[in-house]
This record gives C-alpha cells, sequence and structure tokens, in this order.
C-alpha cells in the first residue's frame, strides 16, 4: 500500500500557510455571494466556511489523535461578513497542530492508509489548495497551484481517494488506460487502468504506451481529476482514445 506521506520536499504546513492566506485574501475582498462553480449551490462565503470547518475538524483530530465529533466543533458565523475573521482565526491552531505532530504517531484518518500523523499536513494542504483555486475563481482569474505541491496532489488523489472510492467497487472498467503527462515537473507520468473491476496506478519514466495521453501542467491536470477543468480547456492536450478518458472522469472519482 502507498505511503499517502511519502518523503518529497514539499513542506506542507508552509504551503497551508501560504494557500490559506490566498483564500483568506478572497474572504475579505468578496464577493461573498460569488457562485462557486465547482461547487453547486454554494457561493464563496459558504466555501470559506467549509473550509474553515475542515481546518478545525483536522486540528482537533491531530491534536486528540481520534476522530472528532463533529457536533462539538465550532460552526461558521451565520452572518457573511463574519466569515472572513472566523476562517482567519482556524489556520493557526491548524498548522501548529500540523507542525508538532509525528509522522509516525497514532491519529485516526477517515482513509483506508494506516492511522498516522502524516496524512494530515499532507491532506490539508491539498484541501486548502484546491478550494483556494475554486474561491479565486469565483471572482475572477485563479492562480495555478504550485508544480510540486499539484504534483504531490495527483498521487495523494489517486491513492487515496482511489483506493477510498473505487476499492471493491463494481461497474468501474473503463476499457482502457488513461496517462497524464505533467510538463512543467520531472515527474514520472502517471498510467491508470481498471480491470475487472479494479482500479490500479503506475508510475514509470518508461512512457507506456497508454490508449489516451494527456499532457499539461501539473495544475491543470490536478484540476482536471478534481473536475475542476473540462479536458477540453485549451492548455491541455488530449492524444488516444478520448472516449476512456470520458469514462474515467464519468466514474464520480472522487
Amino acid at each position: 500500500m502507498p505511503d499517502p506521506g511519502s518523503a518529497r520536499p514539499i513542506d506542507y504546513v508552509a504551503a497551508v500557510r501560504r494557500e490559506a492566506e490566498a483564500l483568506s485574501a478572497v474572504a475579505h475582498a468578496g464577493p461573498l455571494d460569488a457562485p462557486v462553480a465547482a461547487c453547486p449551490g454554494w457561493d464563496v462565503a459558504r466555501l470559506v466556511g467549509h473550509v474553515g470547518s475542515v481546518h478545525r475538524w483536522a486540528t482537533v483530530a491531530v491534536v486528540t489523535g481520534a476522530q472528532p465529533d463533529r457536533t462539538a466543533l465550532e460552526r461558521p458565523p451565520r452572518e457573511p461578513g463574519s466569515i472572513a475573521d472566523w476562517f482567519d482565526a482556524g489556520v493557526g491552531p491548524l498548522t501548529d497542530a500540523l507542525a508538532a505532530v509525528d509522522d509516525d504517531a497514532p491519529v485516526w484518518n477517515f482513509s483506508a492508509y494506516p492511522d498516522v500523523g502524516r496524512f494530515w499536513p499532507r491532506r490539508q494542504a491539498q484541501e486548502t489548495a484546491v478550494h483556494r483555486w475554486d474561491a479565486q475563481r469565483a471572482i475572477g482569474q485563479p492562480e495555478p497551484i504550485e508544480p510540486g505541491l499539484a504534483a504531490d496532489g495527483i498521487d495523494e488523489l489517486l491513492e487515496v481517494w482511489g483506493t477510498m472510492i473505487l476499492g471493491g467497487r463494481d461497474g468501474i472498467d473503463i476499457g482502457g488506460s488513461v496517462q497524464l503527462l505533467a510538463t512543467d515537473v520531472p515527474a514520472e507520468p502517471w498510467t491508470l487502468w481498471t480491470d475487472d473491476g479494479v482500479f490500479s496506478v503506475s508510475r514509470s519514466d518508461a512512457r507506456v504506451a497508454a490508449d489516451v495521453t494527456v499532457r499539461g501542467s501539473a495544475s491543470d491536470l490536478l484540476l482536471l481529476l478534481w473536475r475542476r477543468l473540462p479536458a477540453d480547456v485549451p492548455s491541455l492536450t488530449v492524444e488516444g482514445d478520448r472516449r476512456i478518458l470520458d469514462r474515467w472522469l464519468r466514474l464520480g472519482m472522487p
């Protein structure tokens, strides 16, 4: 089983701080009622409230090592004008907890991976980065996710969410393989496929032939997988059997 916190030159705590600061800037500037395309029915205020709630939930998990009681967590304020300050108040406790947790300490998490501390800094960096992009997109032109963090996010999405959502699930055959090639990081390509209802991912620099290949920045590939971007945006190049990619994107993962 892959390690969700595999060693990488990424300072996850710094990434949480950076991405949270950018999300906070959107929350303070507004408009808070701008709709968030990736989350139908949500506006910026609700998105910021969601991320702030996730931050508080993760803080409790890391500090206590146990599954948090969501009913006991501080809820976002009802008044949208207070949401930015409320969000800001949760960032410091989260980053302090993430910085202090031991990688191998017993800490609950929601996935199929071992309950160890290293899971949480990575997860919170990825959570905050993608939703920061969502918020910036709602009000204007979003900044791409930093390439190294985005490549790591692809790993996390396929390892953690792929295993959790597709593991043991019937009817997931996509009829071929999909390869993802990041053009802005020295990362080995990701090749993913399904076989008799089993989901698999391979990393190899051998450029294994795939039925469909998608090329683009690590940020755009990650946002494609999170279904924030469609495959036909100009910044992505799709070569091969597009139907296989479409089947993957329709699997509901994540």
